[in-house]
């Protein structure tokens, strides 16, 4: 159709095959709605054909009658019993001719005038469709320019010419009804009744009033061929005004260059539908995965948080075992118990059972616990993060339901996402043994107790290290008692070494407070750490992944509405503005484009692109 453009127009072609060329690679990249990309190319290969009419309807509503009467041959067969069994391509040839190009679909050409022009295909009845002549029909519905959309007098606007409307609307098609066979009317009113129906479903489906022509297309060849007209004929100079209008050449280039942007409206509309749900759905995952991760930040920051109750039983511990010591050197340092005092082992004796006492089992139990603590936090958590699996699983379940334009096998696959990541969360959970879990924590727990204290001797227990650690310090402090004995030549010396006595008992209780916190501590945090790191290995990968797909969607819906502000503004500079010889002057800005698209998508007004030079 080159030859027929003016510069504006061939710009405006130029700027459509660019546009439909980055859609459709959108589309292919997003692989959302089945059918839309081969749709797409149809379009676009549109653009360099001549303009095509499709013609549909149920059998025997005279469809190749219809057709007969407006070329003004005989060539469709015509009957009472289904005879368009094929989808029929009818374009122009020096001579008549029929051959199957492909299964199903047959090419006439013939010599008429108006053929020159464009193209017209013809449909099998939409109730009397078969699998393969219903999806090489719908196949030409996206290609097609304008449908002529032909009921029955007798059977008006069937259900399954309803649904076969709906498909056609599906693709924004430029619509014109016909109420054909009128001559079978049982009186006056029947035709105009019909009419009025037909109107009335019609204006429902679309949102506007469509062109719409009562006609008798049996008549219109009964007369040309016998010169007896039938009854009823008086809309067919309406619909041949009407059609020559249409065709006139520069509203029927109008016309071809607003018809593949109508119909790529309702596809990047459907598409940004589908991408919402698809997004919707990653999105989902994305906040399941991130409220694992959340919990598993909250559970790091609690056991952080709560350690220092099970440290303050421990220093309280030792606080009384210090409080005793003070007691025990105020009692026994004194002069009436000088014998006393130099039995060396008495004195030890007294110490571990007065002031040691059973502090060493009482902290064992503390650091008991703590790791039991510690070990059931795990647990806990590790059953929490199974827990929001399951709802993200099921959640998933449901949804699979409800989508419109996801499959159920996407969907499918990001279930399968969350089945795959409680596989390890289960084999975790199976094989955790809190006892044994425990026992590990206490083992290495008392190693480094016994490495900071120096307790070379094989150990068992916590208790026994620690009651080692305490002989220790019993040792040291009984021995300075001695010490200060052997030295001490009057009274006013005695009290002065008790103060010291009492002074390196604080200091060595404060030392193993310090040294004991610390390597507990340090072995908390070791072991909490690698029950964090655990938890995150299980679970960060996949959220990143899903972070990573939510970011590609949104910028994939951010491209998506740009092509959509893109065909907007070309349906505005076309369609906005009847002239196209001031198209370029008429070009609206882009961002008015988005104001534009809900009416760029409806169907034309009727006679709205309606001019042309053939003949009937």
């Amino acid at each position: 159709m080159d030859p027929l453009l003016t510069p504006d127009e061939r710009e405006l072609v130029h700027e459509q095959r660019a546009l439909f060329d980055a859609s459709r690679a959108l589309l292919a990249d997003l692989d959302l709605v089945p059918g839309d990309v081969d749709a797409l190319e149809a379009m676009r290969r549109r653009l360099d054909e001549l303009f095509l009419i499709m013609v549909v309807g149920e059998f025997n509503a005279g469809k190749s009658t219809f057709l007969n009467a407006v070329l003004g041959t005989d060539a469709l067969e015509t009957g009472e019993l289904p005879t368009t069994r094929s989808v029929h391509l009818l374009r122009h040839g020096a001579i008549e001719s029929v051959r199957e190009t492909e299964p199903r679909l047959l090419v006439h050409e013939l010599p008429v005038e108006v053929l020159q022009e464009l193209n017209i295909v013809d449909t099998p009845g939409t109730n009397s469709m078969q699998r393969e002549e219903q999806l090489l029909t719908e196949s030409f519905v996206p290609r097609a320019d304008i449908v002529f959309f032909v009921t029955s007098l007798l059977r008006p606007y069937s259900a399954s010419e309803h649904d076969f409307l709906k498909l056609i609307l599906s693709w924004g098609k430029h619509v014109v009804f016909i109420v054909n066979q009128v001559d079978l009317a049982s009186g006056p009113d029947h035709a105009a009744r019909v009419k009025r129906y037909v109107q009335q479903q019609a204006r429902e489906a679309l949102g506007e009033e469509p062109p719409l022509f009562a006609i008798s297309a049996r008549g219109v060849v009964s007369e040309r061929t016998s010169g007896e007209p039938l009854s009823g004929l008086d809309e067919w100079a309406a619909f041949t005004a009407f059609f020559r209008s249409t065709l006139r050449d520069r509203d029927r280039v109008r016309l071809k260059l607003t018809a593949p942007l109508k119909s790529l409206t309702p596809v990047l509309a459907r598409q940004a539908d589908a991408l919402a749900e698809r997004l919707r759905l990653v999105r989902g995952d994305h906040s399941a995965l991130a409220s694992i991760l959340t919990e598993v930040d909250a559970y790091e920051t609690r056991m952080r948080d709560d350690v220092s109750r099970y440290q303050s039983q421990i220093t309280n511990v030792l606080w009384q075992l210090d409080r005793r010591g003070q007691r025990f050197f105020d009692e026994l340092v004194r002069l009436s118990n000088i014998m006393r005092l130099r039995d060396k082992d008495v004195v030890e004796n007294r110490f571990r059972n007065e002031v040691v006492a059973d502090a060493p089992q009482r902290i064992e139990e503390e650091v008991q616990a703590l790791i039991d603590w510690l070990v059931r936090q795990n647990l806990a958590m590790w059953e929490k993060a199974d827990g929001l699996l399951r709802q993200r699983r099921e959640a998933l379940r449901d949804a699979a339901g409800r989508t419109r334009f996801v499959s159920p096998q996407y969907v499918y696959n990001r279930e399968e996402i969350f089945t795959r990541l409680a596989q390890p969360v289960r084999r975790r959970l199976a094989l955790f043994d809190a006892q044994r879990e425990a026992d590990e924590v206490v083992a290495a727990v008392n190693a480094a107790i016994a490495k900071t204290f120096g307790v070379h001797a094989v150990v068992i227990g916590l208790g026994a290290a620690l009651t080692a650690a305490f002989t220790t310090l019993g040792l040291d402090v009984t021995g300075t008692v001695g010490a200060t004995l052997l030295v001490a030549s009057g009274l006013f010396i005695l009290p002065q070494r008790r103060a010291r006595l009492k002074r390196e008992l604080a200091g060595k209780v404060e030392t193993l407070r310090v040294e004991l916190g610390q390597t507990l501590e340090a072995r908390f945090q070791e072991q909490l750490r690698d029950y964090v790191e655990q938890l995150r290995e299980t679970f960060a990968p996949e959220l990143e992944s899903t972070k990573a797909q939510v970011l590609r969607l949104r910028n994939a819906g951010d491209t998506l509405e740009a092509r959509q502000a893109e065909c907007a503004a070309l349906l505005a500079r076309i369609d906005g503005r009847g002239n196209p010889t001031a198209v370029q002057a008429a070009s609206a800005p882009v961002h008015a484009a988005a104001t534009s698209a809900q009416a760029a998508s409806t169907l034309s007004k009727t006679g709205e692109g309606a001019v042309g030079k053939a003949s009937v």
